[in-house]
């Protein structure tokens, strides 16, 4: 399955039983307007807001971005904004879960309560060191992983109660340049419902790489995409991937081609 179009668009598994909404990471430059659903496939285009995140069946989204500021909409009301507040600096993604918004923030992570957004509770810096691409919420835990520029990703634990053996970092698709360490920006981390701590990335360079958090090891690579991986997405059984591969304006190797979204069977 395909959906193309001229404008980038990343595309979202969605189910009621779905336990936590999905972030969607964009660049772009002026908000568009238009969340649609269709059946299963939530579909977001945008050309303001770095970041849309659409609160699963409830009609609520928070958006936020360059600009800096978070905005919560209900697209049930006629006037649809309902509440902003300003970020600070701009953001590269967001990320919910139960209560807690969590907005990164360069290589900073600021999480805020739901029920009272006027300033985040707790801010820390992750272990990555640079700034953060994605962010996804660690299915069995009060953690949260996160996909950095430089390729790295990091599982992180704000709440010190956790064991800091559960804290680690590593690169996904390392290559020596220059006697350093590099690669490609990871761009979407998404885990498998159930909690088994299988998750998948994606990065600039089109690749999807399957791993478990809870072993530490990386379980398989999907063939790679001739462009990067924007967005990634299971359904609420995990049995379908939907991956979606476009130009994302970072790299001058990405190709100019219509975005495109493809379903595997996981």
């Amino acid at each position: 399955m395909a959906i193309s179009g001229n404008l980038r668009i990343s595309a979202s598994l969605v189910s009621p039983y779905h336990r936590h909404p999905k972030c969607l990471s964009l660049p772009s430059s002026k908000f568009y307007s238009e969340v649609s659903s269709l059946e299963s496939i939530t579909l977001v285009t945008l050309l303001y807001y770095l970041v849309v995140l659409s609160l699963c069946g409830s009609g609520e989204v928070i958006s936020t971005g360059l600009d800096k500021q978070i905005k919560f909409w209900d697209t049930r009301l006629g006037q649809s904004l309902v509440l902003s507040t300003d970020a600070g600096a701009p953001v590269r993604c967001i990320t919910v879960n139960g209560n807690s918004l969590v907005v990164c923030v360069a290589a900073s992570m600021h999480i805020y309560d739901l029920r009272s957004l006027d300033r985040p509770f707790q801010s820390y810096e992750s272990q990555v060191e640079v700034p953060i691409r994605c962010v996804t919420s660690v299915p069995f835990s009060t953690g949260y992983a996160v996909g950095s520029v430089d390729g790295q990703v990091a599982l992180d634990f704000p709440n010190t109660a956790c064991s800091t053996e559960m804290k680690y970092t590593f690169r996904c698709h390392p290559k020596s340049m220059k006697g350093r360490l590099h690669g490609a920006c990871i761009n979407a981390i998404e885990f498998t419902p159930g909690g088994s701590g299988t998750f998948v990335t994606g990065d600039n360079e089109g690749y999807v790489i399957s791993w478990n958090a809870k072993s530490r090891r990386r379980l398989f690579e999907l063939p790679k995409y001739s462009n990067s991986v924007a967005s990634l997405a299971f359904n609420h059984t995990g049995e379908l991937l939907a991956v979606a591969s476009s130009h994302t304006y970072q790299e001058a190797s990405e190709k100019e081609e219509p975005p495109q979204v493809f379903i595997h069977k996981f």
